[in-house]
This record gives structure tokens, sequence and C-alpha cells, in this order.
């Protein structure tokens, strides 16, 4: 083996293969060759060896003969009850944590109905009432004045425009 078989991607079905004793002779050797001069090659290697000698010396335990009985009864019995008293029989580790989400859910509840308070509106300026007759006499005063060849400020001019 020129390259080292964990870094070509290849490496867990090698050694998985080498600990099992499944592998062809001329691979075997390619890679016996290999630990010889890589050392995490061979760390698993060794690993996956001892994994394999536990299991070969593993006996399991015996199953008792009512096993399949017991099995079917209690899937009947899981199958008959109704889906709350399933996740409350269960043993979830999350159990004390149902006060706090029931909690959680009643304050998100009151903060989404609760109606929002209507924002300020903005202040308007209120302008006067102009009376149509008021500027119609301040623009007759204003030609009235021209003729007689009286400037007129220009702030009365522009107060008479913006009406």
């Amino acid at each position: 083996m020129r390259e080292c078989p964990i870094e070509d991607g290849n490496g867990a079905e090698l050694i998985l293969a080498y600990g099992a004793g499944t592998l062809d002779p001329q691979t075997e050797a390619a890679f016996q060759q290999h630990m010889r001069s890589c050392e995490s090659c061979r760390e698993l290697a060794a690993a996956q060896r001892e994994v394999w000698s536990a299991l070969d010396h593993w006996t399991p335990v015996p199953v008792s003969s009512d096993f399949d009985e017991k099995l079917f009864r209690r899937i009947a019995q899981e199958e008959q009850s109704t889906w709350w008293q399933r996740l409350w029989s269960a043993n979830w580790s999350w159990r004390p944590a149902l006060p706090v989400a029931a909690a959680c859910a009643v304050l998100a509840a009151v903060v989404l109905l609760k109606a929002p308070e209507s924002a300020p509106q903005p202040v308007t300026p209120v302008q006067p009432k102009v009376q149509i007759e008021q500027v119609e006499r301040a623009l007759d005063d204003m030609e009235l004045l021209k003729s007689l060849g009286v400037e007129v400020p220009a702030e009365q001019v522009k107060s008479t425009e913006r009406i």
C-alpha cells in the first residue's frame, strides 16, 4: 500500500475487514506491510482486534421461554391505551418541564391576545380658517398699493401666497 487508507477514505472498511479476518491474503499482506510504517493504522487495527476478541468471548444472556408471549401482551396493551396515556406513562426526562412549558404557553397567549395600545397620533398644527373674502380683499389691497407705486413687503406677499 502506497497511501494510508485512513487518509484515502477507505480505512474504516479495510480495518474492519482486517479485524474480522475477511481480507484476501494479498490485501492483508499489503496492509500488514503498511502498518509497519503507520502508527495510526496499527493502533486502530489493534483496537479492532480487541473488539473482535471481546465479541468472541461474549456469551449472550439466554432469553426466557415466554419472552414472545410477554412481548406481544405488552404490545397489545400499548396499542389499547390512548395517546395521552402512552405519553404520560413514558419515562420522559423532561416531565418536570411540563409545568414550565404550560406557563410559557399561557404567557405567549396573553401577549398575543392583548390588544395593542394605539400609538399617539402626531399633532398637526391647526391653521386658522381663512375666509375667501379675506383673501380677495388682501389681493385687492395689494393691487391697489402696486398701482399707487407703493411696494408691498415680500413677507406679506409670501403670506398671501401660502393661503
